[in-house]
């Protein structure tokens, strides 16, 4: 029987940083990466990798493939010299350039129209699915341009927020005043990075207001 050897990544440079993690081009598959600990043991970056499993099982649970529309397929776990990683589809622009966080293309582009766009109908689609997530910051979304110059904004991690997840399954009407005030916090970081406000035409209730 063939031993399996983990998958190398530590010779390689990661195309992406965090806190706590970061994130390689898989060696064997250009359109995959993979996401490690950048500490084995920090356990609360181990524990972020968990959540993230656990929450995308919980999508898949669903059974809803419009909520997959703007996350990106987990392929799976693998083992690698740095630890246990998780196999993701790599979000590449029309040019085959890995696509970069919303964070870093408004501080190079500015707030455009067709940022604004993207944002808008970003936030249309979580209102819709009504998905509640984690921490959906412009460093979490990735901005994918097209080859006519539009973007598509996709969530890499953070994709349940499981501290209110309780309370809008015991009242559900409360879910949809929870996504609006993630939106609204969403658009106070946009505006931060641009000192614009973001465009909206949904009123904020006193709720929504942090």
């Amino acid at each position: 029987m063939l031993e399996m050897r983990p998958l190398a990544l530590a010779g390689c440079e990661p195309f992406a940083k965090g806190k706590r993690r970061h994130c390689y081009v898989h060696p064997d598959d250009p359109d995959l990466c993979v996401k490690v600990v950048a500490n084995a043991e920090d356990e609360r970056a181990l524990r972020e990798q968990r959540r993230d499993l656990y929450g995308y099982r919980r999508l898949r649970a669903r059974g809803a493939d419009s909520v997959f529309d703007r996350i990106p397929a987990i392929e799976g776990v693998v083992d690698t010299d740095l630890g246990k990683g998780i196999v993701m589809r790599l979000c590449r622009d029309h040019d085959r350039r890995i696509s970069r966080n919303l964070a870093q293309v408004i501080l190079e582009h500015g707030l455009t129209p067709s940022l604004i766009r993207a944002i808008e109908a970003l936030k249309r689609w979580l209102r819709e699915e009504r998905l509640l997530t984690r921490d959906t910051a412009p460093y979490n979304v990735v901005a994918v341009r097209s080859g006519d110059g539009d973007w598509q904004l996709m969530i890499i991690e953070g994709w349940e927020n499981r501290t209110y997840r309780w309370l809008a399954w015991l009242f559900p009407f409360t879910r949809d005043r929870l996504v609006a005030r993630q939106l609204h916090k969403f658009d106070r970081r946009v505006s931060k990075l641009t000192g614009n406000r973001v465009p909206d035409r949904k009123r904020q209730s006193r709720f929504e207001r942090e």
